[in-house]
């Protein structure tokens, strides 16, 4: 924000809007913060709450990542998983009986082996089961101290 005539109207206009340009500033920064707790209680629910990510090698579980981004008008968070095979694991509902899935080129397995309570859709199922503790972590890093 800017002053249309710094020499006009209210006295001290300039400095009123220039801490309110370091106060919007400070916030963006704050909503970041809030961004990345949020996606680190993302992160921690996948491993703790049903269903689990599911583990065979361990490569897909640590394949999650988080990268920011940042331009003068745009900024944001994008989180995920980086194997190749994230999107067959998450989206595998049971083809066959219930409870088993075709590992890549391991035959048939339980989708509780090796890891009980592990299934499709960890990644969905904890998003929309944090949804508000998400938009809360986000609103209380960005309020003005």
């Amino acid at each position: 924000m800017k002053s249309v005539n710094p020499n006009t109207g209210i006295k001290g206009m300039d400095v009123v809007l220039s801490r309110l340009n370091k106060e919007i500033t400070a916030i963006k920064d704050r909503t970041m913060v809030g961004l990345m707790e949020a996606a680190i209680l993302i992160r921690r629910d996948m491993d703790e709450t049903p269903p689990l990510i599911p583990v065979d090698t361990g490569n897909l579980r640590q394949s999650w990542f988080v990268e920011t981004f940042r331009s003068s008008t745009v900024w944001g968070l994008i989180m995920g998983f980086s194997a190749n095979y994230a999107m067959f694991v998450h989206e595998m509902l049971s083809p066959g009986k219930p409870g088993w899935r075709y590992g890549p080129g391991k035959g048939r397995k339980r989708w509780y082996e090796p890891r009980p309570d592990s299934g499709p859709k960890f990644f969905e199922a904890s998003l929309k089961r944090n949804e508000q503790q998400v938009l809360e972590t986000i609103r209380d890093n960005a309020q003005i101290s």
